[in-house]
């Protein structure tokens, strides 16, 4: 098999393909800065709502484990706002 001559490309066709791969260098630039913005401030609000969820968890958790005390002492005879004042 001959291998084939390359060709001689117009000048015109050669500026033409460096712009359009330097305009979509910076196309692809500017759309990646566009996107890391918008993601930076999904992700913020994502962890600001994981923090609240379990902020309100641990408040949930503290008002069930006072009133298991609260029963537990109330179980055990003593009187859960007499043992609360010593305190």
């Amino acid at each position: 098999m001959a291998t084939a001559v390359p060709r001689n490309v117009s000048p015109l066709i050669r500026a033409g393909r460096w712009s359009l791969l330097l305009a979509g260098l910076v196309y692809g630039r500017v759309h990646l800065n566009t996107v890391k913005k918008r993601e930076e401030h999904a992700r913020q609000h994502e962890i600001d709502h994981v923090t609240q969820h379990a902020i309100d968890q641990i408040a949930e958790q503290k008002i069930k484990a006072d009133q298991s005390m609260i029963d537990l002492a109330i179980a055990a005879g003593v009187d859960p706002n007499k043992s609360k004042a010593k305190h």
